[in-house]
């Protein structure tokens, strides 16, 4: 059963919801592949226009899937600790999980003694060395918030303000002084990251309000005006890590304006329901294949001189991703295979009544 995110019309929210995650995800998945083949095929032409149009979503991946989960987790702040182990221990549990999975396809490929890969490994999980941080973050945002729910809203949100705009020097001081680069930024992202969580479990009203607001003038000249920002991106490197934070408050702004707009159409509405409320499986299990086709795409450079596989390779990707997952999430709900996505009862043993699958967090 799918409730509310305490907002006043409890279908319409879930389904605009659903479809920004489901957009979210789908950019995510391609902004990878995209990424996958840059080593060897950039500066052609159909990898020019990939990486074009990747510079110009990259501000509304994260930022988006971050606000939604903050507004859905808003609900269980008031909740004693015991009472929220799902978003806790669960997510942890998931992250682990999956990060295991992944390293252990790294093994596959890696040679090294196993002693030292498990301590590299156990390093790279102790700091979101992996595609998984969304997860590790989720945690990090929540006990956070949790702990400082009595502070003054401002302190926490000005924090988060200035380690998202601060993200250039933090990314330059921790790769000359503290993680080095790879595992390390993964965990700047949990930093700059922070500040789109709070919005969503802090400004709820805000973001139905903007939804209210929603016209087709507003949206075109907002979608305008950040194609315009991601094209100057695009065009100057010195601007590639420098905080991006305005553009993914537009972003904000238009994923909810266009979402709310669309989701009156039937098949908007499909699209929600189908990707948007599976994002989970869709979101870890493209890791581990990414990882497997990197090696083979380093044997085999033919792949990269063929314009049409250049082009089409991202949606393939996609497709077989969204397929894949979830076929996979349907074959093992009602087995043991479940536990790739669902929090097992000992580890959030007080919520037995209720549904575990991290995507169930949502649509509540």
């Amino acid at each position: 059963m799918r409730h509310d995110c305490g907002m006043t019309s409890a279908r319409p929210r879930i389904e605009w919801m659903d479809v920004i995650k489901a957009t979210a995800v789908i950019v995510i998945v391609v902004s990878h592949a995209v990424d996958l083949l840059a080593p060897v095929a950039a500066g052609q032409p159909a990898q020019t226009v990939w990486q074009m149009f990747m510079t110009i979503l990259e501000p509304m991946r994260m930022p988006l899937f971050f606000m939604i989960s903050g507004m859905l987790a808003a609900s269980a702040l008031n909740r004693p600790w015991n009472k929220v182990r799902r978003r806790t221990w669960g997510m942890a549990y998931l992250y682990v999980l999956w990060s295991v999975i992944f390293f252990a396809v790294v093994a596959c490929y890696v040679r090294a003694p196993f002693v030292e890969q498990l301590l590299t490994y156990g390093k790279l999980i102790l700091v979101a060395g992996n595609g998984y941080w969304y997860l590790y973050a989720l945690v990090i945002y929540f006990c956070l918030v949790k702990v400082t729910q009595r502070w003054p809203i401002w302190i926490l949100f000005s924090i988060a303000i200035v380690l998202s705009l601060m993200k250039e020097p933090i990314l330059t001081l921790n790769r000359e002084h503290l993680l080095g680069t790879g595992s390390g930024s993964m965990f700047v992202k949990v930093l700059i990251n922070l500040v789109f969580y709070l919005i969503g479990i802090h400004f709820k009203a805000i973001i139905e309000r903007i939804a209210a607001s929603a016209t087709w003038p507003r949206i075109i000249g907002i979608a305008a005006a950040l194609t315009l920002i991601g094209f100057w991106r695009y065009n100057t490197p010195w601007s590639w890590e420098q905080s991006v934070l305005p553009a993914s408050l537009l972003y904000i702004v238009l994923a909810v304006m266009l979402a709310s707009t669309l989701v009156v159409l039937p098949k908007v509405r499909s699209y929600g329901i189908v990707i948007g409320r599976e994002t989970l499986p869709i979101f870890v299990v493209q890791f581990p294949f990414m990882l497997i086709l990197q090696q083979v795409f380093k044997n085999d450079y033919s792949f990269y001189n063929n314009q049409w596989f250049i082009a089409i390779f991202p949606i393939a990707f996609l497709a077989f991703d969204i397929v894949f997952a979830l076929f996979l999430f349907r074959i093992t709900k009602n087995n043991v295979g479940r536990y790739l996505f669902e929090v097992p009862h000992w580890v959030a043993r007080d919520e037995r009544s209720m549904p575990q699958v991290v995507d169930s967090e949502f649509s509540k």
